[in-house]
């Protein structure tokens, strides 16, 4: 009973918000008893998809498949198998190049200004390391969801939180060290080239776009990276 609710879920025919029948009609609905109607609440329940209210006034609430649950879980996975920073890099520069063809031709008339929006925050954020890397790695959230393609949107998502602490974790300990004068070149650098691909994007150059998005992506995967190289993402959220 529980996987045919999911399926007028995702289907469309229960929408969020929607109140499922009484458990007496939906025992002569579905052919089943009780007990069943109530262990298919409780694993709708579990996988967040309805809210049980109870009383005389109650019933199952439904709701929408959450996006979040998929990065939460994911990451979940990621740091019980022991996956390390180098991963979540390589897994980002095999897929974020591929987007910016995407936003090309998805989304060129709308992209430029939004991206100039975020680049103006990493500008005005320069002198600070943490809100300056959660700006970075907005930018490169918000480019993978201009493209409009969901499964790398939803894998983004799982690889964010990951990319936003190490990058803050990077950038503050350059910034107390002896190479502050090098990290702010490196970001400065960083800079300009994100401005170049809101260019590309702008005049529409796809091939451009994507080739120089790849070489910014390895360049800049081995500057984050470096020294850093085994360290495992459950690291970063000892404190979390």
């Amino acid at each position: 009973m529980a996987g045919r609710i999911k399926k007028q879920i995702v289907s469309g025919l229960l929408k969020e918000g929607d109140v499922l029948q009484a458990e007496g009609k939906l025992m002569e609905e579905f052919g089943v008893s009780r007990p069943t109607i109530r262990e298919a609440f409780r694993i709708l329940e579990a996988e967040h998809l309805i809210t049980v209210a109870r009383g005389a006034r109650g019933g199952a609430i439904i709701h929408a498949p959450n996006p979040g649950l998929i990065a939460n879980y994911a990451l979940m996975v990621l740091q019980s198998e022991g996956t390390t920073v180098t991963e979540v890099y390589e897994a980002r520069l095999a897929f974020e190049p591929s987007a910016v063809r995407f936003v090309v031709e998805r989304s060129a008339d709308l992209a430029p200004a939004i991206l100039r929006k975020v680049l103006e925050d990493e500008r005005e954020q320069f002198e600070d390391p943490v809100a300056f890397a959660a700006c970075v790695a907005r930018f490169h959230r918000i480019l993978v969801e201009l493209s409009g393609n969901k499964p790398l949107i939803h894998l983004w998502a799982a690889l964010h939180e990951v990319i936003e602490r190490h990058q803050a974790l990077v950038v503050s300990m350059q910034r107390r060290g002896a190479s502050l004068e090098t990290a702010r070149l490196a970001a400065a650098s960083g800079l300009r080239s994100q401005e170049k691909l809101v260019e590309l994007i702008e005049v529409g150059d796809t091939d451009q776009a994507e080739a120089h998005w790849r070489r910014h992506m390895l360049r800049a995967t081995r500057v984050w990276v470096s020294g850093f190289e085994n360290m495992k993402i459950s690291d970063l959220f000892r404190d979390a």
